[in-house]
Order: C-alpha cells, then structure tokens, then sequence
C-alpha cells in the first residue's frame, strides 16, 4: 500500500508542475498580445500637416546622415608609408565610424583599416599596409558608420558587436608618391 500511496503524491505533484506550466503560458501569451494596442494604426496620425509630416521626415534624414571627412590629397615619399590622411569623424555625427583605404583599381588591396572613430576624434597620420609605386595612386576612402552603443547581443546577452548605422560613404583621394632621389624645394628651406 505504501507504493501505491507514493505513487499518488508524484501523479498529483505532476498535474500541479503541468498546471503551473499551463498557467506561466497562457499569462505569457496575454502579456505578448496585449503589448501592442490593437487601436494603433499605421502611418502619421490624422491632421498633421503636409508641414508638420516633412518635418518629421527632414529630422529622420537629418539624425540618419552622415558627414565624412578626409584630405583630398595626400603626399608621401617613395618608400614611406606614413602619411598625412587627416581622417576625421566630424563632432555632429551619432555614430562611430570605422575607415578603410584600398586602392580604387583594386578595393582587395586594403591600404588601412581603422578601429571606431567617436565624432569628435581624427587620425592626422594612417600607415599604409605597404609602400606605394611613384606616381599617382587612386585611393578610395569608404566610411562606415556603427551605432554608438553595443547593439548586437547573442541569445545569452554576450557583447558581439554595434550595428551598422546606414550605408557607408566614400571618397576618391590620390596618394602622390614621389620619387626618393628628388630633392624638393619645401625641404631645403
């Protein structure tokens, strides 16, 4: 008798677990439906105005964009691989940048590639990856820019990484490289 009277305890120990689990469920599901008000509609509320809508719209394009900045030109000396890019990531900007720098004939051929650049902060100086050939190269600078606070979690809620804020941007600049035997007026001064 005493087995059979065990055996009772556990049946009624599961219909209470499988009654709480019924419970947490359905509360879950009302929570989950109820969040968003079915009274909602889509779109701008009745009543604003052509004004008042374009406005709103012109904000959104406003805090989306994105200014960059670097030297339209830049100079080294054959050889070298320091030089002057003047990168810089303008101080109204709501996002971090990241650059990179390939040559335009050739974009698998990355010259630089920076870490995130908070508005307000600049690289006066980059190293190229590699010397560059006398004469004038095509270089595309690409910006991309990266939501400023760590939006990309995994399901555990680790770090992984930022969003991407928008489309990236881009300049063409030309990287003069010349010749090390020449000596030039600007130096001997």
């Amino acid at each position: 008798m005493a087995g059979k009277h065990k055996g009772s305890k556990k049946t009624r120990l599961l219909w209470v677990v499988l009654a709480m689990v019924v419970v947490l469920l359905v509360v879950c599901t009302s929570l989950m439906l109820s969040w968003g008000d079915p009274r909602a509609k889509k779109g701008y509320y009745e009543g604003k105005s052509k004004e008042e809508i374009q406005a709103d719209l012109d904000e959104q394009v406003d805090w989306y964009a994105m200014e960059i900045s670097v030297a339209s030109a830049m100079e080294i000396t054959e050889g070298e691989t320091k030089v002057e890019a003047r990168i810089e990531n303008v101080e109204n900007n709501h996002c971090d940048q990241k650059v990179r720098m390939y040559l335009t004939n050739d974009p698998s051929d990355v010259l630089f590639q920076s870490g995130a650049i908070a508005p307000g902060e600049y690289l006066q100086y980059v190293d190229l990856s590699h010397p560059l050939p006398v004469g004038n190269n095509q270089v595309t600078v690409e910006f991309q820019g990266y939501e400023r606070q760590p939006t990309v979690l995994s399901d555990e809620g680790a770090f992984l990484g930022h969003d991407r804020f928008g489309a990236s941007a881009a300049a063409e600049v030309t990287i003069s490289v010349r010749p090390a035997n020449v000596a030039y007026a600007e130096e001997q001064a």
